[in-house]
């Protein structure tokens, strides 16, 4: 007989996300039992028990508090945990079945649950199996066997529409098939025609364990079970802060996963719908795939426009069951790859800020003069000099008569060929002043970047997975599809992913599809499911930030910024506090109060807490703050990626890409968004403040359970409309 090693725990993937809905406290009981049944299954305090209704005799349950349970499947000596509830999920309970069919083995795993919703009963099922599969589930029976086992013709007929084990359970929804009929089918899953007729050729427990572990490990990952743990590895689960492993898809993403794209392909949805956990598994599947197909190995990339997440989503992707170990990914923040493709093609660059500011004041004197075309404009400096980096080296506009005739997609001002002219002036004066200064721009830099790539040099990517690409220019875009084409400049298949979200975008300008060039139709995915936030706290983002149309990076395509649903298990939460304040001395006060008040109540570490200002002065002076009062904290814009128990502080730039149990935003008052200068044109406010407000949505989705906006003076105007939504207390 063959041995099977000692690794014998498993997890589906409802089940981390049951054990999300619950508080903290609760979330500490759920796996303690599970630390505990791995040390000792028989523990008094478990109180495992088969399940009533289980007519296969495999699902069992075991005791997490007076109120709690957790679902487990247990064959011989393996262990699945499917599913923490409270003692109600008893109700749910009807007909279960596991089956690992004999000739795969993949794993059939169905468990119909009776749930009560507005549509009335609804059945839910876990099913884990080959879904692509052109073979009907009972095909290794033969009609006449199957007619032998009691099914009429009609029946059998009925059998062989059922090619996956989705398309088998819909027959007893849809009333295809009796309850009877259906029963005594899913019997059959496991059995061959002459094991059916002949019990004693049944295989022996071990055997039929033996298989069950084999299909988990070929089968499990892809279908929603995570790879087998040891104890070692499950008493690590349940002591290890719950968002380490928040890492398991949800099946409706699973197909994006795993799909095949034949050209570029996006992935979009709103905040907290895991458009990363999404991107960091499809990097996986790559790695899996290109490492069993092709034979010349080359690196995966994996780019972002804030520095600080590549090591966080490294982090992540370390933790994924199917990342090999053997397939080379790159995480890279997009400018650090520019820089380098320069420098290694023998190119000495130079980015001094202070020297590039100073380089651009100089310019600005020398051509904006008060009679000019931008000058009677009365548009800001800082504008000017994002319409050059953002929109003409964003855009890889070559020629002022190129500029003429562009379009300027995300930039609310109009601009008369006079003042485009005045522009394409100051971008040449500017940047000869920069090369007397021996300095060149960030945007310059990617230029560069892209032209090395298209002139045949630099490392080349099998696939690249871009991370919040709304934020990246059109040229950083160019620069890293440059990396993944072939050597005749074609798109490989499965080889390049957008992910992002027209409605998060922080940063300037932009561009749509069509000017990159890009054709995705037919291969772009909307997620619309929020798994991280509270009803409450979207609800209050929403709010605050309005419901508006959306333009996104596809030319034609514009959505709500709130067609987004809460999933089920998150539901509904704690309002979001509002906090006023008497002063900064005050709001610092409450705010140290409320994180000592959340760890001393084991709601939360402070590891699990965010601060976000909108400006850099406020973050240092939230730095020194916490500092001052021995709290530990930690600064994002020097973050390595590493988990530390420290309240991460940032901007709300750097907060993008993250996620908090707890969150603060402190400073939320009338001097939010800043208010329009004297004779600043009003288009340009309007776009200042519109990405304001937008940073703000993006600080304050980043929060799971808690959301806490404090205000050392009056509210700002944008919360004024949103009081219903928040709990306003004073401090």
């Amino acid at each position: 007989m063959t041995i099977i090693d000692d690794r014998p725990f498993a997890f589906g993937d409802r089940f981390f996300n049951s054990a999300d809905g619950f508080s903290n406290i609760d979330k500490g009981r759920i796996f303690d039992a599970v630390s505990k049944f791995q040390s000792d299954k028989h523990h008094p305090g478990l109180n495992l028990e088969k399940l009533n209704g289980d007519s296969s005799g495999r699902l069992y349950s075991i005791r997490a508090s007076q109120e709690l349970r957790i679902l487990l499947v247990i064959q011989g000596g393996t262990f699945i945990f499917l599913e923490a509830g409270h003692h109600s999920i008893y109700d749910k309970i009807r007909n279960g079945r596991l089956a690992t069919k004999h000739d795969a083995p993949s794993i059939t795993f169905m468990v119909p649950f009776a749930e009560v919703e507005d549509g009335g009963p609804q059945v839910t099922r876990y099913t884990i199996g080959n879904v692509e599969n052109s073979k009907g589930v009972l095909d290794h029976w033969g009609d006449k066997d199957l007619a032998e086992a009691g099914f009429s013709g009609e029946t059998i007929l009925i059998l062989r529409t059922a090619k996956s084990e989705e398309q088998f359970c819909e027959l007893e929804k849809d009333g295809l098939l009796s309850s009877d009929d259906w029963e005594r089918a899913m019997l059959l899953f496991e059995l061959t025609p002459e094991e059916w007729r002949t019990p004693q050729l049944l295989v022996d427990t071990n055997e039929a364990e033996l298989r069950l572990r084999r299909a988990i490990t070929d089968f499990g990952a892809a279908h929603g079970l995570s790879t087998f743990f040891s104890p070692a590895e499950v008493e690590a689960i349940a002591s290890a802060p719950i968002e380490d492993w928040m890492i398991f898809l949800h099946p409706d993403q699973r197909a994006i996963v795993r799909r095949r794209y034949e050209g570029p392909a996006r992935v979009r949805g709103a905040a907290g719908t895991g458009k990363t956990v999404v991107a960091l598994h499809r990097t996986a599947e790559l790695a899996q795939r290109f490492r069993d197909e092709e034979q010349n190995k080359l690196p995966i990339l994996f780019t972002t426009f804030i520095k600080s997440l590549p090591p966080v989503f490294e982090s992540l992707y370390r933790r994924l069951p199917l990342a090999p170990d053997d397939c080379e990914v790159e995480f890279i923040n997009i400018d650090k790859l520019a820089r380098r493709l320069v420098t290694d093609s023998g190119t000495k660059v130079q980015t001094s800020l202070s020297d590039i500011n100073a380089a651009f004041s100089r310019a600005f004197k020398q051509v904006v003069g008060d009679d000019s075309p931008l000058g009677k404009e009365s548009l800001t400096k800082e504008y000017l000099k994002t319409e050059i980096s953002k929109v003409i080296k964003g855009r890889g506009v070559g020629s002022v008569e190129e500029y003429l005739m562009l379009e300027r997609t995300g930039r609310r001002v109009a601009f008369t060929a006079g003042m485009r002219k005045q522009v394409w002036e100051l971008r040449e004066v500017w940047d000869e002043e920069m090369r007397t200064r021996e300095t060149v721009d960030f945007a310059d830099v990617m230029l560069m970047a892209r032209d090395v790539v298209r002139s045949g040099a630099g490392t080349r990517y099998r696939a690249a997975v871009i991370d919040e690409s709304q934020d990246l220019t059109l040229v950083g875009l160019q620069l890293v599809r440059g990396l993944t084409q072939s050597e005749q400049e074609v798109d490989r298949s499965d080889g390049l992913l957008l992910v992002g979200d027209g409605g998060q975008r922080i940063y300037p300008g932009g561009f749509t599809l069509r000017q990159a060039g890009l054709q995705i139709a037919g291969r772009s995915n909307v997620l619309k499911a929020n798994y991280r936030n509270t009803a409450e706290i979207l609800g209050a983002a929403l709010a605050v930030t309005g419901d508006g149309i959306v333009q996104d990076l596809e030319e034609d395509e514009t959505y709500r910024r709130g067609d987004v649903e809460v999933a089920a298990q998150r539901g509904e939460g704690t309002r979001p506090m509002l906090v006023e304040c008497a002063g900064a001395d005050d709001e610092a006060r409450w705010v140290m109060l409320r994180m000592r008040e959340l760890v001393a109540s084991g709601a939360a570490r402070y590891g699990d807490m965010g601060l976000f200002a909108h400006t850099n002065k406020d973050v240092d002076r939230w730095l020194k703050a916490l500092s001052s009062a021995e709290i530990p904290r930690a600064d994002l814009s020097k973050s390595v990626g590493e988990l530390s128990d420290e309240v991460k502080v940032g901007t709300y730039y750097r907060a993008k890409g993250l996620e908090f149990k707890a969150v603060f935003l402190p400073g939320v008052d009338e001097g939010f968004p800043r208010r329009r200068d004297a004779g600043q044109d009003e288009h340009e406010y309007e776009e200042q403040r519109s990405l304001a407000v937008s940073q703000l949505y993006v600080a304050m989705t980043r929060a799971r359970d808690a959301l806490f906006v404090t205000t050392p003076d009056s509210p700002s105007d944008v919360l004024l409309g949103a009081l219903d939504s928040f709990d306003v207390v004073p401090s």
